[in-house]
């Protein structure tokens, strides 16, 4: 491996073959030196065959490592330990990378520590000319992030909360225990990716992984204490405090809870597919949507609560 761009590329997936391909073959097209850095695929018990990778042929070094289904947490955990580079840049199987990727984060982590830097997806949009620019940690994507090696093992590596399955909140555990170290973060406006995210494929899809995002919310807060000021998506989503809560986050609260009523959230979804299918309102249709989206936080996040007050954890 080159000694100058000491870098290893972590990807875990699982039973997402074409997916990977897609993903390997676009950082095939890296405008740095393909000896510059490896890249670690950590399979998390596939069974569609994922391993035949392999068998291709690609312009870096390419390792894969074969794990019983544990999480993604964990097989980013193994790919770590299995690295010896200097910078770990860690990707999800459904994220294309443009050809300066690697060699954009790689400069935003020269002649400094202590600093986690991320890439910018094709949502994002940079004011001036910038190439850097500090965020704050709770912009971290375990999918798109880059920090030393040394440093990703002194933060603790990836904890995943108590659930089977995808480690959903992993990196916000992870980036605020970097944050309570003195980590600084910042984005890579060049570093560009496109995030497939195939885990939401459509609206029912979306709106089940937000109720199961908002319900394991509440046993990482349990972990983190301070950490629920720093997420203000899921402010109005609790019970009323009316000692201590605003008048204008009491409203809020009262709105999410009329709109949340089953009755009123079928009415939303067929409302939304209405405009989708004969009209042309797409400002109107997104905040359909929203609304949706975080009427279902706020059921998962109330469970979550009453299961919290039980002792009991499940899956969605």
């Amino acid at each position: 491996m080159n000694d100058e761009l000491s870098i290893s590329v972590i990807i875990p997936t699982y039973n997402r073959t074409a997916a990977l391909m897609a993903c390997l073959l676009a950082l095939s097209r890296q405008t740095g030196p393909p000896d510059g850095f490896e890249v670690i695929v950590v399979d998390d018990g596939s069974t569609d065959g994922t391993g035949a990778i392999v068998q291709h042929t690609f312009p870096f070094s390419l390792r894969y490592i074969w794990q019983e289904n544990q999480g993604d947490a964990t097989a980013r955990n193994s790919g770590a330990r299995h690295s010896q580079a200097d910078l770990l840049i860690f990707i999800d199987d459904d994220i294309l990378v443009e050809p300066g990727y690697i060699a954009e984060l790689h400069k935003g982590h020269q002649h400094h520590t202590n600093r986690i830097v991320i890439g910018t997806t094709q949502a994002q949009t940079s004011p001036g000319d910038q190439t850097l620019l500090p965020v704050p940690f709770t912009d971290l994507c375990s999918n798109n992030m880059s920090l030393r090696r040394e440093d990703y093992f002194r933060i603790g590596e990836m904890q995943g909360l108590p659930f089977a399955g995808s480690d959903i909140w992993c990196d916000v555990d992870f980036a605020y225990r970097a944050y309570q170290q003195g980590f600084s973060f910042y984005r890579a406006v060049k570093a560009r990716c496109l995030d497939q995210d195939f885990a939401v494929q459509n609206t029912a899809a979306a709106s089940r992984r937000m109720e199961e995002t908002a319900y394991r919310a509440v046993f990482l807060f349990q972990q983190h204490p301070g950490l629920p000021q720093y997420i203000p998506m899921l402010q109005d989503k609790g019970p009323i405090c009316w000692a201590e809560d605003s008048p204008k986050l009491i409203l809020r609260k009262l709105m999410r809870r009329v709109a949340s009523a089953a009755a009123v959230v079928w009415a939303m979804e067929k409302s939304a597919q209405v405009l989708e299918n004969f009209f042309n309102a797409p400002a109107l249709t997104e905040k359909l949507y929203l609304w949706i989206r975080g009427s279902y936080m706020r059921r998962g996040y109330r469970r979550g609560l009453q299961d919290m007050q039980r002792g009991a954890r499940e899956v969605i």
